[in-house]
Formats: structure tokens, C-alpha cells, sequence
């Protein structure tokens, strides 16, 4: 019976390690109005090459860490509250047949809503046909 209680506290714990978290940084203490909002994009794929983020590291402008997670133990992040100010943002872009880390430093603007998301980047062959090449990092402002 111990066994069967272990087992399951085990695997519960190890699902609740993989779903992804929210992030807060608001060292100033202002109203959650003042803080920029930023969203991944997480619908659902429609094609194999459409990419998924989940943030894993954020830095502050000074290259302070502030996500704190531990690599393959912490959850990653999936909406981030933060004060206005540049950030280095580094996100898992994943497809069903890849998976690749990105970094993209961004400006956010106090009380303004963001959608983060992976860019499939494309470019010319040899023979001049377009292929894939790289994914990118981008950040688009939404409405609220």
C-alpha cells in the first residue's frame, strides 16, 4: 500500500513539474494596469512545421537571471507579468519533428498586452528554391 501511495505522489509531482507556470516580475510593486502582459502562442497546430513556445529563461536588462528554474526539473513559463523594460527572452520552439531553443531581447511598454511566438524563417537554396532555414523569436502587441 506504501508503495502504491509513493508511486502516485512520484507521478503527480513529476506532471505538475511539466506543465507550464506563469511569471510575475514587478520588483517596483506597481498596479497589475502598469505591467505588460505577454502571452505565448500556444492554439492549436494545424501543420507539422507550426511551432510551440514555452519560455524557459528570462534575464533583466543589467543580464540578472530572473526566471530562477532549474534546468529539466522547473516548470517553463507560458504568460509572463512584467514591469516595463528590455528583456532577454529564451523560449523552446517546438514542432511535431523539431525542437530548438531561441533568444530575442525585447522592449515592453507598461500596461500593453504581447503575444510571443516562433517564426518559421526561410531562405533561398543554391537552386534558388525558398526552404527553411531557422526559427525565430517574435513578439507582437495585442490587444487587451
Amino acid at each position: 500500500m506504501k508503495w502504491k501511495c509513493l508511486l502516485t505522489f512520484l507521478l503527480a509531482f513529476g506532471l505538475i513539474g511539466c506543465q507550464s507556470a506563469p511569471f510575475t516580475y514587478n520588483p517596483e510593486g506597481l498596479g497589475q494596469l502598469q505591467l505588460s502582459r505577454i502571452l505565448v502562442d500556444q492554439g492549436a497546430r494545424k501543420y507539422a512545421s507550426d511551432y510551440r513556445v514555452e519560455i524557459e529563461y528570462i534575464w533583466n536588462e543589467q543580464g540578472r537571471e530572473l526566471s530562477g528554474r532549474l534546468p529539466y526539473v522547473s516548470a517553463k513559463y507560458n504568460h509572463l507579468t512584467l514591469s516595463a523594460g528590455v528583456y532577454r527572452i529564451q523560449a523552446n520552439c517546438a514542432n511535431k519533428q523539431h525542437s530548438g531553443s531561441v533568444e530575442g531581447i525585447f522592449n515592453f511598454s507598461s500596461g500593453h498586452h504581447y503575444r510571443l511566438y516562433c517564426e518559421l524563417k526561410k531562405d533561398r537554396h543554391t537552386l534558388g528554391f525558398a526552404v527553411s532555414t531557422h526559427v525565430a523569436l517574435k513578439l507582437e502587441m495585442t490587444e487587451p
